[in-house]
């Protein structure tokens, strides 16, 4: 196994900070043992350089390799257009465009993964969220990285696009992308300490936070999300992000599993759980709120305080903290949430019931574990369980409501109580998030918007047609889409959710896990998304198949709703719930707002499918 790495900085139209930018993320990744670094700056990131360093990228990649590719300079978006900007972008013609198109960023990218899937994107440069810094102003400390470039008609791209993928193409898999802002944000880059000169805000951040993990197991979506946090305390407007498989430890294909870490900000002198309504917390839940260590050279060890949720405010779950020896509380009352904070449930009112039909020392030692789970609780009654275990043949199995077998029986899960009590707690949020509903209380969001779900056979016509909310028929291969189109007079964020027949639930759009921004009057869909039978589900049926269009009023990254199960893997052995509280393995997702009060507010519309094994045939 090689670690490769492809740097590429542009240091255009105003930059000045690129090629600090990369010198950093150099000395970082041969910290982390890459060997082979292509570094392609100043006349070697002309356009014609870029594709030259992916094209030989993809000639050195062998299998088992990790591969990253990182960009800092300028990004692009007009006409439509998402791209790159090279340093001779200013030599564009009418018949020949310079600028590196997000398209072509995706058609490199995927011929990667067609050889190894252990594959990172990190894109320093404005609109990098969805794809791909804007010429930049300088307000003294900040310098904005998004450049107003000379018009040059876009017939040119646009024919070269058309080339490279299509509208109906899925999103790249196995794809790490690690993103300075959104697709319509801005990026930045700053002076140094002691007057060293610019380094971009982001790259700066990650290189410290990779620095300082380095001996700790740190999936990347915890990595960005402290990064982001560093980011907003610093007082600019940025908003990474981290799509793709961001549960892997970096440049690996490992992915850990872990407890439903919640986002935790403090706004007017009181905590809350932004979106609590969605994560199923209500009225006097029992959370614990965890306050790690964030200096430079320690991320490690911190503080945990127990609270309850005093009321809910919209959608957001508002706490209150419980008296502690130390008054921990209150010393943190008057601060700033420190980066990578979160909360973590303990004792929740919507706990699914368990029946366990099966007696012994696996029963009991399973009965045990049942005690420390804060969203499980035992049943004696089948009607009311949502799950049943039991042993047949001296084998322990998982039976889903309609009495179907959640998993194979040669499942590893199967041979250990924590494991499969870890499984049980996965089909709960499964189920918790598979019936999330349209509020009718003051989190409903008041904003016109019309959503609309399609689906797509892979045999036959290969037309698209649209979904009702039930009684609707997907099989394996099938693909589907969702549009949303923003009615009303301010911006929306929407994110897709998907739980899948297996029960695991899944951010579909988790290229941009903050949500896609619906700008007021337009529209947008999501890339299409594949329906497909896990090789770890006995292959009987039909079963249930969820989609959930969630449109709220301000961006906040949902993705602790997801799954942190790999797909088609067995997890590695979970903590227990309440032991992991001082084990930081996964940060998942915060929201520390520095501009504003509002809570949030959403509205949920829903598909409820039935999911078949085989794929139809034609006509069918």
């Amino acid at each position: 196994m090689t670690l490769r790495a492809l740097l590429i900085g542009a240091q255009t139209y105003g930059l000045t900070g690129v090629h600090a930018d990369v010198a950093l993320m150099r000395r970082v990744l041969v910290d982390r043992g890459f060997t082979d670094l292509d570094v392609r700056t100043g006349e070697r990131a002309r356009y014609a350089g870029i594709i030259e360093g992916m094209a030989r990228l993809r000639r050195a990649v062998r299998p088992e390799d990790g591969v990253v590719v990182y960009y800092s300079g300028h990004g692009g978006l007009t006409d439509g257009l998402q791209y790159l900007v090279p340093v001779d972008m200013g030599e564009s013609t009418l018949t020949d465009f310079r600028g590196y198109l997000a398209e072509e960023l995706t058609a490199a990218v995927r011929a990667l993964t067609e050889v190894t899937p252990n594959v990172t994107c990190v894109l320093d440069c404005c609109h990098s969220g969805g794809a791909v810094r804007e010429a930049a102003y300088d307000s003294g400390r900040w310098a904005l990285k998004s450049v107003q470039l000379p018009r040059v008609p876009p017939d040119a791209a646009l024919a070269r696009a058309a080339l490279l993928a299509g509208p109906d193409d899925p999103l790249v898999p196995d794809v790490v992308r690690l993103t300075a802002c959104e697709q319509h944000g801005s990026a930045y880059e700053a002076e140094l300490r002691y007057g060293a000169g610019r380094q971009g805000v982001f790259t700066a951040a990650l290189a410290d936070l990779l620095e300082a993990t380095a001996d700790r197991p740190i999936p990347w979506a915890a990595v960005v999300a402290r990064a982001r946090d560093r980011i907003k305390q610093q007082q600019v407007l940025q908003w990474p992000d981290a799509g793709g498989p961001s549960g892997r430890l970096p440049f690996s294909l490992e992915e850990p599993s872990e407890p439903e870490r919640l986002p935790l900000e403090r706004r007017e002198g009181r905590f809350r759980v932004p979106g609590g309504a969605l994560f199923g917390l209500g009225a006097e839940d029992e959370l614990s709120l965890v306050f790690p260590d964030d200096t430079a050279h320690r991320e490690d060890g911190g503080t945990s305080v127990p609270a309850t949720v005093e009321e809910m405010r919209g959608g957001d779950a508002l706490l209150r903290a419980k008296p502690t020896p130390v008054s921990q509380a209150d010393e943190l009352s008057g601060a700033l949430v420190p980066p990578g904070s979160y909360a973590l449930a303990v004792r929740v009112h919507d706990r699914r019931q368990v029946l366990i039909d099966a007696v012994g020392p696996f029963a009991d030692a399973l009965r045990e574990e049942l005690t420390h789970s804060p969203r499980l609780a035992e049943t004696r009654e089948a009607h009311t369980a949502f799950a049943v275990v039991r042993l047949r043949d001296g084998r322990p199995e998982v039976l889903d409501r309609a009495g179907l077998p959640v998993r194979r029986p040669t499942d590893p899960a199967y041979a250990d109580p924590s494991r499969l009590l870890a499984l049980v707690d996965e089909l709960a949020r499964g189920e918790r998030v598979r019936w999330l509903r349209d509020p009718q209380d003051a989190s409903r969001l008041d904003a016109a918007a019309d959503v609309q779900f399609e689906a797509r056979r892979t045999t036959g016509d290969g037309g698209w047609r649209a979904l009702g909310p039930m009684g609707e028929r997907l099989h394996d291969g099938d693909l589907y889409r969702v549009t949303v189109h923003n009615r009303s007079w301010t911006p929306l964020y929407f994110w897709v959710l998907g739980v899948g027949l297996s029960g695991r639930t899944s951010l579909v759009t988790n290229d941009q896990p903050s949500g896609y921004r619906v700008e007021p009057g337009s529209r947008r869909a999501t890339a299409p998304v594949r329906v497909y039978w896990p090789a770890d589900v006995p292959e009987t049926g039909p079963r249930p198949e969820t989609i959930h269009l969630i449109a709220g009023d301000r961006r906040m990254d949902l993705g602790a709703l997801a799954s942190r199960e790999a797909r088609d893997r067995s997890a590695p052995t979970a903590a227990p719930a309440l032991g992991a509280l001082l084990q930081e393995v996964w940060d998942a997702v915060r929201d520390q707002r520095l501009d504003g009060d509002e809570e949030f507010h959403y509205r949920v519309w829903t598909v409820h499918a039935d999911a078949l094994p085989r794929p139809r045939g034609g006509g069918a």
